[in-house]
């Protein structure tokens, strides 16, 4: 009894002011730099609770965030959107009209006498997050392999606890919600969406400090100018950027004008042309 574990991750979180929100681009650079981070026998796991069932517009796919009981660390998880609606159907406690695969996967293992103990998500290989379900059946201790989305249904529906092995938590898979509660890191002006640069976005780029912006999306009339998701914005005409707020409000001034933009890309620094706004 093996399960596929495929968990793509591919999105940060942060909370701020009530609303939760998602982006994409800071988990993917992360990714990119570690694609191996497995568990080692006996290593230390953390207690989490499920935070939320969000939904990644950029992506198109729903995200589970998974937090410490600390709430100071928190892990994005992108799941499908049949195990996203399992997850979410249990925490907010609706019930089915008839069972889903997991509620007839819970009625089973009880009926044959089998106790769900625990689930942990234990690797993360590839850019995937990998799981194990432990259950117990006579006295035997069982191991299964699992994704993580299964694990958490599965969790909630038996009300047993939910881990993840803390090299995980504490290393580039998670991240300090300290650091992003109350912040507003993210903003959209003429359909370009930008984010502050963290430290560890800043040193990836090769630039000395934080200024400058990451373009997370681009849609509607953004798309004409040329941008792509992945570039840093450095300067609006011979003004340079210092943050996403800054950025928008330095844009909004020139509402009516194009404006030149300067932009890291792929190590290079190119011009680009924003058009006036409609």
């Amino acid at each position: 009894m093996r399960a596929s574990t495929r968990e793509r991750r591919t999105a940060i979180w942060w909370k701020g002011r009530g609303v939760v929100r998602i982006i994409v681009m800071t988990a993917v650079l992360s990714l990119s730099t570690s694609s191996c981070q497995a568990a080692e026998k006996g290593e230390e796991v953390v207690a989490v609770d499920v935070l939320n069932v969000s939904f990644d517009h950029v992506s198109n796919s729903p995200v589970v965030i998974l937090q410490d009981k600390d709430k100071t660390r928190a892990i994005p998880i992108w799941v499908g959107p049949f195990e996203a609606q399992a997850i979410a159907m249990e925490m907010q406690g609706v019930p089915s009209p008839r069972p889903l695969t997991h509620d007839l996967l819970k009625t089973i293992l009880q009926d044959v006498g089998v106790q769900f103990e625990k689930a942990v998500v234990n690797e993360l290989k590839e850019s995937t997050y990998y799981s194990r379900i432990y259950l117990t059946s006579a006295g035997k201790h069982i191991e299964v392999d699992s994704r993580p989305s299964d694990a958490i249904a599965l969790a909630l529906r038996f009300h047993k606890p939910i881990f993840v092995v803390k090299s995980l938590l504490q290393g580039e898979a998670g991240f300090d919600l300290r650091e992003a509660r109350g912040k507003s890191i993210a903003e959209k002006v003429r359909g370009i969406t930008v984010q502050d640069l963290t430290e560890k976005l800043a040193a990836h780029f090769g630039l000395a400090g934080k200024e400058g912006v990451l373009v997370s999306d681009v849609t509607g009339e953004g798309n004409a100018s040329g941008l792509k998701r992945g570039d840093v914005i450095l300067a609006v005409g011979d003004e340079k950027v210092h943050g996403a707020a800054n950025f928008k409000e330095t844009v909004v001034k020139q509402e009516g004008r194009g404006v030149m933009l300067r932009v890291m890309r792929e190590g290079k620094e190119i011009e680009v042309s924003l058009a006036p706004a409609k």
